[in-house]
């Protein structure tokens, strides 16, 4: 098993892997094609613009898909404002845009049981469908392996392992 281990979030720092904070690479040079590549940690965030289609609707970022999901299971058609086919402003913007939108509806307890099911399935769905639909997101995300990927969550916060990327990358090796 690996000890390499990558960081990532929205807004990381152009640097090569080993060199971001926290991270550890035995080997420098597996991660050769990575490290050309410029803003390789940013195109791994939720908030990286880059269209695909999930279901019937068409997302910039996988935050609008992942809010989306969450929204219509209260209001479906204030959901489908997240989804480029709405031609709405909210549809255009980044993905912070659409993670302030978080909170556009408030759901109930039996709604928030229903969301904690499926908000993992949601977002692998997402990733999986924005790492499919381009080619380059998706050279990026193969040439993280063998490294676990770390997203950073924010000032004071832990930062997450990201296991469903690293089985979608493992499954688009395959």
């Amino acid at each position: 098993m690996t000890e390499d281990r990558l960081y990532f979030f929205s807004g990381s720092a152009d640097r090569p892997p080993g060199q971001g904070a926290h991270e550890r690479v035995a080997d420098p040079a597996r991660y050769a094609t990575l490290a050309r590549v410029k803003h390789w940690r940013r195109m791994l965030s939720n908030f990286w613009p880059a269209e695909f289609t999930l279901g019937e609707r068409t997302f910039r970022t996988v935050e609008h898909a992942f809010q989306a999901a969450k929204i219509a299971l209260v209001d479906p058609a204030s959901a489908e404002r997240f989804a480029l086919q709405s031609g709405n402003e909210l549809a255009r913007g980044d993905g912070l845009a659409a993670r302030k939108q978080r909170k556009l509806v408030l759901l109930d307890a039996a709604q928030l049981r229903q969301w904690d099911q499926q908000k993992h399935a949601v977002m692998r769905d997402a990733m999986r469908a924005k790492f499919g639909a381009h080619e380059p997101l998706r050279a990026v995300l193969l040439a993280t392996a063998p490294a676990h990927l770390w997203h950073g969550t924010g000032r004071g916060q832990p930062p997450t392992r990201i296991h469903d990327l690293e089985v979608i990358r493992d499954a688009f090796g395959a």
